[in-house]
């Protein structure tokens, strides 16, 4: 153990500092605490700094990652505010389309039938539900819940997902049963500089509430995918939702006791007020007594039968009056104080809060919103575009080397290229983001590519389409439409049509041509 510093030992720190070095020993520790980091001081004010850095699986334990997940999964079942926040996120950052181009366009040609024959639900998903764009977001969906997913790879090019949870040590588990592989407390077989070597994957028993063994699953076969906060001390993802739990179950517990407060003053919503002074002063049935005289008006102990299907009419005596009790619930402070809860709860996926109400802000600041948004979800989508091309690379090549009657091997081969060669002509492509205000967002798009600040590749993707693609379908109707005589308008700016411009001769000379000379 260190010894405690001595005031002599203070006092050289102090003089060294150029702080005082008078005064007693506690004085002198106080002004030389003075420098640093205020965060490593503790001042009795806040909660004091944590003194030690541990591997995540030590601070979120098995115990502890199962009770964050089942409180995620609650709050997506009963509230909508999470539920909404995660679908948000999904929106933007899960959905992509496939893009190749290879220079070859029987190849790419081919390929592009491999993937959508491959998306129908009977072909990718080993139990028949999902195709492979909802088999996807249901992925993310899992990690941003669970914090980390699994899909496994089949015989067949079938896929199956696994819930984050089902990735585990369960208790009853001896690792001398299977090889001597030694799985660690997050579910894992790990190499020395822990990477997965394989996963530990678990049933829920025939209670369908438990956790029984399955079997490991080598990592070759597995598309695994998690949110990560950290290098090298953490096996497991961690659900960006942790840090809006609390808030969530605050926000939704406030809206509940106000509402249980309206219903309150709804069901008292009336009160009969009765002057309790007489018409003669001296009392008498209906009347008040001396002792009564001059007190204040009270409320009735008459019960009232309202029918909502009639229409009610009170008969009030003299000096009675019916009024209607107002709860005044929720409050304008209350609401104020929900929309900055909400944002902040938000923030746990980046979420701007103009997407939340967007009556609240001018379309220059959804604008910024929104961009600034896409800047956040472009790390999401990268990780999810690796684990589409995973998906991509294993399906090429269990087409390539097995018996398939697309015959790419040979149709790749016959325009001289490999498999590696086409598996990286493919491109997941993110959907990007809707169209606010199109014409004002064409233009500006149209002005950039103009001054080469821009091109029409990136400006097609941002929207989630691609500039080939569309060049392709363009073609085909403009072809359509000179062959079945229809004019299609092309350029706003001119009145010339396609069939104009189709017709027209390549030869012809410009109208503001210069004369020849002679």
């Amino acid at each position: 153990m260190p010894k405690k510093p001595t005031k002599a030992d203070l006092v050289r720190v102090a003089e060294s500092c150029g702080v005082s070095a008078k005064g007693t020993k506690a004085e002198i520790a106080s002004r030389v605490t003075q420098f640093g980091y205020n965060a490593t001081e503790d001042k009795g004010r806040r909660q004091a700094p944590q003194t030690r850095v541990r591997h995540e699986s030590k601070i979120l334990t098995p115990t502890k990652r199962k009770k964050l997940q089942a409180t995620a999964q609650e709050q997506m079942r009963n509230y909508s505010l999470p539920a909404w926040m995660v679908r948000k996120h999904l929106d933007y950052v899960s959905k992509f389309h496939v893009s190749i181009r290879t220079g070859e366009p029987a190849v790419d040609a081919l390929v592009q039938r491999i993937f959508k024959w491959h998306g129908a639900p009977a072909r990718i998903d080993i139990a028949r539900r999902f195709g492979r764009d909802e088999l996807f977001r249901l992925f993310e969906l899992e990690k941003v819940v669970g914090g980390d997913a699994l899909l496994l790879k089949l015989p067949g090019v079938k896929l199956q997902a696994i819930e984050s949870d089902l990735v585990r040590l369960p208790g009853e588990y001896k690792a001398a049963e299977h090889g001597g592989k030694i799985v660690n407390s997050s579910g894992l077989v790990v190499d020395e500089y822990g990477g997965p070597l394989d996963y530990c994957i678990c049933n829920r028993g025939e209670s369908g509430d438990g956790y029984e063994f399955d079997h490991l699953e080598p990592a070759a076969n597995v598309i695994f995918d998690g949110y990560w906060t950290r290098f090298g001390s953490q096996f497991r993802g961690v659900s960006p939702l942790s840090t809006a739990i609390n808030t969530v179950q605050d926000i939704h517990e406030g809206f509940e006791w106000n509402l249980i407060k309206a219903k309150m003053h709804a069901l008292l919503g009336i009160a009969i007020m009765r002057d309790p002074a007489g018409t003669d002063g001296m009392g008498g049935a209906g009347g008040a007594t001396s002792e009564t005289a001059s007190a204040d008006a009270t409320t009735a102990d008459t019960e009232l039968d309202l029918n909502p299907r009639t229409v009610t009419i009170l008969d009030l005596n003299p000096g009675e009056k019916a009024e209607m009790l107002e709860s005044h619930t929720p409050s304008g402070e209350f609401v104020e104080g929900s929309y900055l809860f909400i944002q902040i709860a938000m923030l746990a996926l980046d979420i701007p809060v103009t997407s939340f109400d967007s009556r609240r802000s001018s379309f220059s600041a959804r604008i910024a919103d929104l961009n600034e948004y896409e800047v956040s979800c472009d790390a999401k989508r990268t990780k999810n575009r690796y684990v589409r091309q995973d998906y991509s690379d294993w399906l090429l090549k269990a087409l390539w080397d097995g018996d398939s009657d697309f015959m790419l091997k040979k149709v790749a081969g016959d325009a001289g290229m490999s498999l590696r060669a086409v598996q990286e002509a493919v491109e997941w492509v993110a959907s990007g983001s809707p169209w606010l205000d199109k014409l004002k967002q064409v233009m500006g798009d149209k002005q950039a590519i103009a001054l080469g600040l821009d091109n029409h590749i990136d400006a097609a993707r941002r929207r989630g389409s691609d500039v080939f693609k569309n060049i392709d379908k363009q073609k085909a109707v403009l072809d359509y439409a000179k062959k079945q005589g229809v004019p299609i308008a092309t350029n706003p700016a001119s009145d010339d049509t396609v069939i104009d411009l189709l017709n027209s001769d390549d030869d012809k000379e410009p109208t503001n041509a210069a004369p020849k000379s002679d």
